[in-house]
């Protein structure tokens, strides 16, 4: 019988073994399958823009965006060590908020320019209250980048 876990005990027990930007290369391209060039590609030009990240785990794909220049990332996330590892990651970066929220319960009103997720949303039970909070958090013209797989059996939902 497999054990179900949450997603924050799920993610918790990656920052354990060190899951994220020092990740093999196989493992990084496996990734890359949900945030290659085509995902950032998609987010489009993020110079002066404000971002927020929906699950930024260790921080991986944060480094990549705050190298493009944004003017303010916000990672959120439900796993206070995968923050714990993200902040100490990006420590040299003082343009990065990180916040211990579940996006069901986050919203900051015309707050980003652009808003991601990668690999999260499929965790999330009450997808149309999250993606509510994330559209509302937008600024008018603002523009949300999902990247989900559908296809795992280990998910929680």
């Amino acid at each position: 019988m497999k054990e179900t876990i949450s997603a924050r005990e799920h993610y918790d027990r990656l920052a354990e073994v060190g899951h994220g930007r020092n990740d093999p290369p196989s493992m990084q391209g496996y990734m890359a399958r949900w945030d290659g060039p085509q995902f950032h590609e998609m987010l489009g030009d993020l110079a002066e823009r404000d971002v927020l990240e929906v699950g930024i785990g260790s921080g991986r794909v944060a480094r990549e965006v705050l190298k493009r220049g944004c003017r303010r990332l916000t990672g959120l996330d439900v796993s206070p060590q995968t923050l714990a590892v993200a902040r100490a990651d990006l420590a040299e970066f003082p343009n990065l908020e990180l916040v211990l929220a579940d996006v069901c319960d986050f919203r900051r009103d015309d707050s980003f320019d652009v808003a991601f997720s990668v690999l999260t949303f499929m965790h999330v039970e009450d997808k149309h209250k999250a993606l509510r909070n994330v559209v509302g958090s937008l600024r008018v013209g603002g523009h949300v980048v999902l990247s989900i797989d559908q296809e795992s059996e280990c998910l929680d939902f």
